[in-house]
C-alpha cells in the first residue's frame, strides 16, 4: 500500500463519524436516539432488528426501534415487568440470550421471544443522565446469533452512543436554560414597566405598586406577568389612540 492510501475505516468507525456528524441544533433527543438504533443495526454483526429502551422515573418506554420486532420485544418485557432490557438499562451490565428456547432466567418472555421469532439477543447498557437509564437491544432470530466480535462491538458501539446522547442532553438542558432564563428576564422587564405604570397614576411607590399587581393576580386567578402585560398594552393602545 503506497503512502497516500488510506486504510478503509471499519463499519464502527464510520458509526461513530456518523454520530459525530449529527448536528445537536438541527436534532431532537428522539431522532438522535432513532439514528443510533438504525446504526447499530447497520454496524453490529448478528443483528436482525434493533431498539433503545429508557426508563425514566421507574416508567420504561421504547423511544427508537428499527423494526416491529424489536418494539414487540421490548414492550413484553415491560408488560411482564421483567426481562434483559430492563437489566441491562438499571444494573448497567451486558444482558444476553443465547437460545431463547432453553433460557431460564426470564421463562415468560422467552417463551414470547420465541414465538416472535428472535432466539437471541444482546442488551448494551447506555447510560444517559442521573434518574434516566438507557438500553441498546440488539434482537438475532437465530440462536447464538452474537460472537465474541459481535459483543465487542456492541459494547463500543455503546459506549459512542452514550457520549453522543449525553453531549445531546447536555446542549438541550443548556438551550433550555438559556430559554428560561431570556423568559424571566422579559417577565421582570414588563412587571418593571407594569410597575412603573401603576406607580405614576397612582402616585405610590414600587412595593405598593406590586402589591397591586399580586392582588389584581389573586383576584382574576391570571398570572402576575399577565396582568403586567395587560397594563402595559393597554397604556401603549391609550397612546396610540390618542396619535
Amino acid at each position: 500500500m503506497s503512502t497516500d492510501q488510506q486504510p478503509a475505516s471499519s463499519p464502527l468507525d464510520a458509526a461513530a463519524a456518523a454520530l459525530g456528524r449529527l448536528s445537536f441544533a438541527d436534532t431532537s433527543m428522539d431522532a438522535m436516539l432513532q439514528r443510533v438504533a438504525d446504526l447499530a443495526k447497520r454496524t453490529i454483526p448478528g443483528v436482525a432488528e434493533a431498539s433503545v429502551s429508557l426508563i425514566t422515573h421507574d416508567k420504561p418506554g421504547t423511544p427508537a426501534y428499527t423494526g416491529r420486532l424489536a418494539l414487540d420485544l421490548d414492550e413484553s418485557q415491560y408488560g411482564r415487568g421483567y426481562g434483559p432490557c430492563l437489566e441491562a438499562a438499571v444494573g448497567e451490565e451486558i444482558r444476553e440470550i443465547t437460545d431463547a428456547r432453553e433460557e431460564t432466567r426470564w421463562p415468560g418472555y422467552a417463551r414470547a421471544a420465541v414465538e416472535r421469532g428472535s432466539l437471541s439477543s444482546l442488551s448494551v447498557p447506555v447510560p444517559v443522565r442521573e434518574a434516566v437509564h438507557g438500553a441498546l437491544n440488539l434482537y438475532g432470530v437465530e440462536a447464538r446469533a452474537f460472537d465474541d466480535d459481535a459483543r465487542g462491538t456492541a459494547r463500543v458501539f455503546a459506549s459512542y452512543a452514550a457520549v453522543a446522547v449525553h453531549n445531546m442532553h447536555l446542549y438541550e438542558s443548556t438551550r433550555d436554560l438559556a430559554q428560561n432564563l431570556d423568559a424571566a428576564m422579559q417577565t421582570r422587564a414588563v412587571i418593571e414597566q407594569a410597575k412603573g405604570i401603576l406607580m405614576s397614576q397612582r402616585r405610590c411607590d414600587a412595593t405598593e405598586a406590586f402589591a397591586v399587581l399580586a392582588a389584581a393576580s389573586q383576584r382574576s386567578n391570571r398570572k402576575l406577568r399577565d396582568i403586567a402585560r395587560a397594563i402595559v398594552e393597554g397604556v401603549g393602545d391609550a397612546r396610540s389612540d390618542q396619535d
